[in-house]
């Protein structure tokens, strides 16, 4: 009996053996080619692979960072910073540079390629974030909260490692008559459009075989200033020859774990250049476009087209009374050969309401219209202060 025992114990035991060798054999057996971790930064109304598209992160930017984490799905203990650096205490880290089509990078990971492709785990799941662009002058970066965290956990966010500063970069210093939305890049100098990405995840790698879809989000704030002139002027020359911002902070740090869509910023700003200013300025200056007149009855005037003289980035913030002013100095020459007559009108940001507070993320366009009248006179004279005197006049006898 105890022999008989024994051997059924030993059966069971063979047979609970089996069984598990068979699932891991089944495991090991998958013939599935791997599958690379891929990237897409487009909404999903936009067109992927389209740099002239304005929903697309490379119509402004040719490179990202990335983060990401997977998490062996059987063992809690067993986690892996896939993308970036390791979280070995807490503190900011790199991510992995992603760059739009580079050549140099392998291209069968689509149009956002990295060195080193990494493959999904069906034994993880996958968290991702991601800041734009790529560069030493971006102070961007994640922020892990402690030692082995993981993207996406509480805690962490996106921080400035050092106060940034804004040179006051303009894009319309050749004024024209449509904004050009991006030109804050790398590549061009100056200041940087920064942008980062929601957190993705988690994402299982036993079954996810998309991109990994990230998307970015403006944390600056952009102000555009467009000028036109008005009916009464619409015969005249009116040049306008300098446009100056003075008043606003121009720097800031940032976490992100402060913002609300909409009400309140990550940034706090403050100011390191009392000199700092927002401009355009050209002796020769831009002449703006006339308007026209429908053929209705009565007619209707319709503007020219303005031009834009400012388009810049602004470090999100609130504005005080009497703090930002928007100075412009423009002409009127009633023709060609009539003398210049040279003007400048002061615009107080804090009267108009909307521009009050420059939220994260928004863009903002003061459009000034140059209205004037012109000179007239008309004539009066005061009335004669009659003095009447009379005398007698009696003639003299010889």
């Amino acid at each position: 009996m105890r022999k008989s025992f024994y051997i059924l114990a030993a059966a069971a035991t063979l047979l609970v053996s089996c069984a598990q060798t068979e699932k891991i054999n089944n495991d090991l057996k998958d013939t599935t080619e791997p599958k690379a971790i891929g990237f897409s930064s487009y909404s999903e109304k936009a067109t992927r692979g389209d740099a002239s598209n304005p929903a697309n992160l490379e119509f402004y930017h040719n490179t990202f960072a990335v983060y990401g984490t997977k998490q062996n799905i059987n063992d809690a203990s067993n986690m892996q910073y896939v993308f970036g650096e390791t979280a070995a205490a807490a503190g900011t880290k790199n991510g992995v540079t992603c760059s739009y089509l580079d050549p140099s990078m392998p291209s069968a990971l689509g149009d956002w390629r990295y060195d080193d492709p990494r493959y999904w785990d069906k034994q993880a799941t996958y968290d991702f974030i991601a800041y734009a662009p790529v560069a030493t002058t971006n102070p961007i970066r994640y922020y892990y909260n402690a030692a082995n965290a993981e993207v996406g956990d509480a805690g962490n966010e996106f921080r400035t490692t050092d106060t940034y500063t804004l040179e006051g970069t303009n894009i319309q210093a050749t004024p024209t008559t449509s904004e050009k939305v991006k030109g804050f890049t790398v590549e061009a100098g100056g200041d940087l459009d920064l942008m980062v990405a929601g957190h993705v995840g988690p994402l299982n790698g036993a079954t996810y075989r998309n991109d990994v879809n990230l998307e970015f989000r403006h944390i600056l704030s952009k102000l555009n200033v467009k000028i036109a002139k008005g009916e009464g002027l619409n015969n005249v020359i009116v040049t306008v020859k300098d446009v100056t911002i003075t008043g606003l902070d121009d720097s800031g740090d940032y976490t992100s774990s402060t913002y609300s869509a909409g009400t309140a910023t990550g940034w706090t700003s403050s100011s390191v250049d009392g000199t700092y200013t927002l401009t355009y300025n050209d002796a020769t200056g831009t002449v703006l476009n006339s308007g026209n007149y429908s053929a209705t009855t009565p007619a209707v005037f319709t503007l020219g087209a303005p031009y834009y003289f400012i388009e810049s980035l602004i470090i999100p913030q609130s504005i005080a009374d009497n703090q930002v002013e928007v100075s412009v100095t423009y002409t009127i020459k009633n023709d060609a050969q009539a003398a210049e007559q040279e003007f400048t009108a002061p615009i107080d940001l804090y009267d108009l309401d909307d521009l009050r507070v420059l939220k994260e993320g928004f863009n903002y366009t003061l459009t000034c219209t140059i209205q004037t009248e012109m000179i007239t006179f008309d004539a009066s004279t005061t009335a004669w202060d009659d003095i009447n005197v009379s005398k007698d006049i009696v003639a003299q006898g010889q």
